[in-house]
């Protein structure tokens, strides 16, 4: 009887790729496998050969000699139907983490939300976003928000 071993990281492991005609076949080490469309690259040159020069990114070799890369996370989209979600879900759980740091830290301060937004330059609106989980802020903002309270960004990002 044949039992599975499960490798640690195996969904983020490509182990094998191959070029159909209608788009690229992939397989991964947990032996999930699909296959992206081609007409989902959206490739300006036509695609000659397919190739995996480690488990972490295909390599397109296009008919010019350019070479594009196409990063495990996005063939995984195609390979496992419930990436996508488990992908939100993770994002949806870190920036509510983050929004509930932000909370703690600007409360601490004793700071509302207007005064935060006068402190760094961000709209109250954005902090209602992040603070709530509903927005993910560019790296500037955390930058703003950070001086604003006077924590160092690595605290409003760490636990």
């Amino acid at each position: 009887m044949a039992t599975a071993t499960y490798v640690q990281g195996a969904e983020r492991m490509l182990t094998r790729v191959e070029l159909t005609a209608s788009g690229i076949w992939v397989r991964f080490a947990d032996d999930q496998a699909g296959e992206i469309p081609l007409a989902g690259l959206k490739l300006k040159e036509e695609l000659r050969r397919v190739k995996l020069p480690n488990p972490y990114v295909i390599e397109l070799h296009l008919e010019g000699g350019q070479v594009k890369e196409i990063p495990w996370d996005y063939a995984r989209h195609y390979a496992d139907a419930n990436y996508r979600r488990r992908s939100e879900e993770a994002s949806m759980r870190g920036r509510k983490h983050l929004g509930e740091r932000l909370q703690r830290f600007r409360r601490e301060a004793g700071l509302s939300q207007e005064e935060l937004a006068k402190k760094s330059g961000v709209g109250r609106v954005t902090i209602v976003r992040i603070e709530s989980g509903d927005q993910s802020p560019r790296y500037e903002t955390l930058v703003a928000l950070s001086k604003g309270l006077n924590v160092p960004i690595a605290r409003l990002l760490l636990d």
